[in-house]
């Protein structure tokens, strides 16, 4: 004899799994799978910092834990529910228990499936599998010691619960590639809302003062500069990426290969190599992307430099060790990358200026010596890291204070000090900056206030960055042309 409440557990997990994996075999992991649709209403309650949390610990895997996890949770509900509705029902019409109980438990089943799901059809296999395994247990509600359960029907019945579910998973397992494309969406619902959280801690970190740059640019205000009136127009469907030259395996890439890396986001700032000491070509975004290493790796390569091609005709050759940290982003902000910013792909180079962050990528050719770029060809130069900057973004004048705010950037080496000088540079105080950003290759906030009164009438301001290598911005003062704009930031104002 077996224990009436062994029975109802294995009922309920035999019922709650056969239900799931019915949906499984039908749609595998499209949008009316339950586990889908039950995934999606999840992520709307789970806070970011943990979404971020665990994607950054489990990578790729992430979506398959949650997808078992969820999977989990839902057999659970649901075994309980039929279980609990097969007893209810025999109890009170005992004369009918088969069939009383079959129709409350596939009721019971149906209505909170269809409320995870929205479309009725697409749920009913499921109501009705889950209810007929637990007719198939018999599970009523008779005392404890008139409970006769026969082991060996006990087991000829899971066993034929266990085929069927080898057989549903299997079959859902085979259709799993015909529904990647849900699975994809489910993956950039999570990715979205973990650029949330990355995006919600950045503003906590800001200081609050009028006019200030926020520290992460919304996509419409990121600068852009190309070179061509337009930007060209791909068909991410018929777009790929080719690895050639020094190579021991030459690839071919559409989206799908590249999106199937480990998928990261990462805070960074762009520069352009023509943004002057007021200019406005420097912001920062959250991009969306995999390291480009995972895929030279795949292609072994055996050069030194990377040739990258745009379908815009823009080139440029890298050092491969400088592309060793770099990223292939297709996302920004959270968002697709926009057709502006160099959809479908573009590259991100640490610490580097933003002609090396070629866009809309179409070939990687390795090759054995520096072949130099696009606007190398032109007279400009700029290979190494990026010059460090201090902008002013406004001068407040709240009460009787002189308030100045402004950003500042100093590439990989990250800003550490901002100094501001409010007599000609012969003093220097410290700024308040925001916080700092998990990648020191962005931009900080900095505000310093002084009462108006010791500042006189005439006031040259100045401000300067000390970057994390303790090197002082200098004050020499250069055009952008050829190497980079040089200098610290001025303002002349009158506080009468």
């Amino acid at each position: 004899m077996i224990d009436r409440r062994l029975t109802l557990v294995i009922a309920l997990l035999a019922s709650g799994v056969s239900a799931v994996a019915t949906s499984f075999a039908i749609y595998a992991t499209s949008e009316r799978f339950l586990v889908t649709s039950f995934n999606y209403i999840v992520l709307e309650f789970i806070p970011g910092w943990f979404i971020s949390a665990v994607t950054q610990r489990f990578g790729e895997l992430a979506l398959e834990l949650s997808m078992i996890f969820s999977g989990g949770v839902l057999s659970v509900i649901l075994g309980a529910l039929a279980v609990g509705g097969y007893t209810v029902a025999a109890r009170f019409v005992p004369s009918y228990e088969e069939v009383g109980g079959f129709a409350v438990a596939a009721l019971l089943i149906f209505v909170p499936a269809f409320l995870v799901v929205g479309v009725p059809g697409a749920v009913v296999p499921s109501a009705v599998v889950g209810a007929g395994v637990v007719t198939l247990f018999a599970v009523y509600p008779a005392p404890a010691e008139e409970f006769n359960t026969d082991r060996r029907t006990l087991v000829k019945s899971a066993s034929a619960v266990v085929a069927f579910n080898v057989v549903a998973h299997g079959l859902g397992l085979v259709r799993r590639s015909q529904t990647q494309r849900s699975e994809r969406e489910l993956q950039e619902r999570a990715q979205l809302l973990e650029v949330e959280h990355l995006r919600s801690e950045a503003e906590d970190g800001e200081l609050e003062a009028e006019g200030i740059k926020p520290v992460v640019t919304d996509v419409d205000d990121f600068f852009k500069v190309d070179i061509n009136p337009s930007p060209p127009s791909l068909d991410s469907g018929s777009w790929s990426l080719s690895i050639t030259g020094l190579v021991e395996e030459e690839l071919e890439l559409d989206l799908d290969d590249v999106r199937s890396e480990e998928v990261v986001h990462e805070y960074k700032a762009i520069r352009c190599l023509s943004d002057a000491i007021d200019g406005d070509q420097l912001d920062t975004a959250i991009w969306t992307g995999v390291k480009l290493e995972d895929i030279l790796e795949d292609a072994s390569p055996e050069g030194e430099y990377a040739m990258l091609y745009g379908a815009d005709e823009y080139f440029y050759s890298i050092p491969l060790d400088d592309l060793e940290e770099s990223v292939l982003a297709f996302g920004m902000n959270g968002l697709e990358l926009p057709e502006a910013h160099g959809y479908p792909v573009r590259v991100l180079v640490p610490d580097r200026w933003g002609k090396l962050h070629v866009k809309w990528l179409t070939d990687i050719e390795i090759i054995d010596e520096e072949e130099g770029g696009y606007w190398e060809e032109r007279g400009w130069q700029g290979m190494g890291p990026v010059n460090a900057v201090t902008k002013i973004d406004r001068i407040n004048r709240p009460d009787d204070r002189v308030q100045i705010v402004g950003h500042a950037y100093a590439g990989g080496r990250g800003v550490e000090t901002v100094e501001v000088s409010v007599d000609g540079g012969d003093e220097w105080n410290e700024a308040t900056l925001s916080d700092p950003l998990p990648n020191p290759d962005t931009v900080r906030q900095w505000v310093y206030e002084v009462d108006a009164a010791d500042v006189g009438g005439q006031a040259e301001i100045y401000a300067r960055t000390i970057d994390g290598e303790g090197t002082t911005q200098p004050e020499e003062e250069a055009d952008p042309y050829p190497d980079g704009a040089t200098g610290w930031a001025h303002r002349s104002i009158s506080t009468d």
